[in-house]
């Protein structure tokens, strides 16, 4: 699959967005898919975007390279605040599947999908409109892989460490003063400061340093988890950072920093997670701070909010939304038909497939003239039917049904780029439909599994299909499943 995320970021603007699709970009990889960043940034994303496939160019003024990446893509994320509409519909044109990762009902989209995980995105009353369906709500949260699955966050009775955390850039240099109000009224905490990429006031920040401080600089992923886990709460900005304090579960006293996050503020706020100190700009913001701090010295109220926080964040929005995705390409892609004589190749090359062979109750190569005579014999006979999958026009995979009476045995293979992403789970959703179509007194199917396939096993699980028992098929050791027509 082609898979493209468009997205910006610098030491100017924050590196949130690029944050939050580096999740979707690993969600991908675990597909087995290797998207490519295009990025519209200067040289500070490069160590964010460290082992990852990407191009740094400024795809607003250099449109036209843009849309030779893109062109005929199977799938575009874009995630932007400087992108107009006249650039989304351009890319609603071009590609299969346009996905737009939104905070606040920024543009009225053009045809795709709209990713909106925000806490509060069900309260925004998006337009019902042709050709665009909503992700909407928490359960799509997406961050980076190294949060997706973390231990339970242990809450201590006394706060002993805080951790202070102002994005990439701390344009509103924020970090030195709250760093220097807790120096002043709670001298005796241990302070964990972030320092990111873009900082330009590192110096400012040294000279407040002391004992009972320890900078961090430009932690990766790992690092920020490491962070998390060992203070006891947090003072951070409000953008992407609060999802992961969440997903750890770490109390947090929250800041805003720009105007786009209210709405964000206030989803946390109504779920109980953050305590609001305040807009940045707010005179009270620093006593505002003191406050929530010795209000969060209350050990139940902290448990509550790291509760209430890991109930929002479960880790897994970045795989549910590339799911999603994926789903949808091969939904519009992805059909069967009726095997021909020209597939008689195609099938013969997937049959010699390693993986194929490996887990074949016949595991040698398959000789092409034996092949040529089998397949013939496959085509002709009424009692076998055999469908190849094609997606996008392209050869994909088959699925065959041998027929005796009211059961039918079901093998599947698909193409090694197609495996694991979803197109054969719908392979054999579509292939069941077609048989019953057929063949309306078929009862049942049987799959043979070799026993330790884990990966056929999952599949045919995810169809419906039941354990019945363990077999021998040619002298091997075998799993039987089945799927049950309800036709009485």
């Amino acid at each position: 699959m082609k898979v493209f995320i468009i997205t910006e970021g610098s030491r100017f603007i924050g590196f949130g967005h690029i944050t939050r699709c580096t999740s979707l970009y690993q969600a991908f990889e675990e597909k087995g898919i290797l998207p490519l960043f295009l990025i519209n940034g200067d040289e500070t994303v490069k160590d964010l975007l460290n082992n990852k496939n990407c191009e740094i160019f400024n795809w607003l003024t250099e449109e036209q390279k843009l849309f030779k990446f893109i062109e005929n893509a199977d799938v575009v994320i874009m995630d932007s605040y400087l992108a107009g509409y006249e650039l989304y519909e351009k890319i609603s044109s071009l590609v299969k599947v346009p996905v737009y990762l939104d905070d606040n009902k920024r543009i009225d989209y053009p045809r795709g999908i709209v990713v909106n995980a925000a806490v509060y995105a069900d309260e925004l009353n998006y337009p019902d409109k042709k050709g665009v369906s909503y992700l909407l709500g928490s359960q799509y949260i997406p961050i980076r892989k190294e949060f997706w699955d973390v231990p339970e966050k242990e809450i201590k009775e006394n706060i002993e460490k805080i951790m202070i955390t102002f994005g990439g850039d701390d344009e509103k240099n924020m970090t030195p003063n709250i760093l220097k109000l807790l120096n002043k009224n709670f001298s005796e905490l241990t302070k964990k400061v972030v320092i990111g990429k873009g900082f330009k006031n590192i110096e400012q920040i040294e000279a407040l340093n002391n004992a009972k401080t320890k900078l961090i600089y430009y932690p990766d992923a790992e690092g920020m988890k490491r962070v998390m886990l060992e203070s006891d709460m947090a003072i951070s900005a409000s953008g992407q950072t609060l999802y992961e304090l969440a997903r750890i579960g770490l109390p947090t006293i929250a800041i805003s920093v720009a105007e786009n996050q209210m709405n964000n503020l206030k989803g946390w706020q109504k779920a109980g997670f953050i305590e609001y100190a305040g807009s940045c700009d707010d005179e009270h913001v620093f006593s505002n701070v003191i406050q929530k701090l010795e209000l969060l010295q209350d050990f139940g109220l902290r448990q509550e909010k790291s509760k209430n926080g890991r109930a929002l964040v479960d880790g897994l929005g970045a795989i549910r939304t590339v799911k999603h995705c994926i789903k949808t390409f091969f939904d519009n892609s992805l059909i069967l038909r009726k095997a021909e004589i020209k597939d008689i190749y195609n099938i013969y090359e997937l049959s010699n497939d390693p993986d194929v062979r490996q887990n074949s109750f016949s595991p040698d190569r398959v000789e092409l003239e034996n092949h040529k005579i089998w397949f013939a014999n496959k085509l002709n006979n009424e009692n076998c039917l055999f469908l190849v999958t094609e997606i996008d026009s392209r050869f994909a995979g088959q699925v065959r049904f041998d027929i005796n009476g009211t059961e039918a045995t079901i093998s599947i293979s698909m193409s090694k780029q197609y495996r694991a992403i979803g197109a054969g789970k719908l392979s054999i959703q579509k292939a069941l439909h077609i048989l019953y179509a057929e063949n309306p007194t078929i009862q049942y199917v049987k799959s043979h599994i070799k026993k330790g396939n884990v990966h056929s096993i999952s599949l045919f699980e995810s169809t419906g299909f039941q354990f019945v028992k363990e077999t021998l098929i040619k002298g091997q050791d075998a799993m039987e499943y089945r799927y049950q027509f309800n036709n009485g």
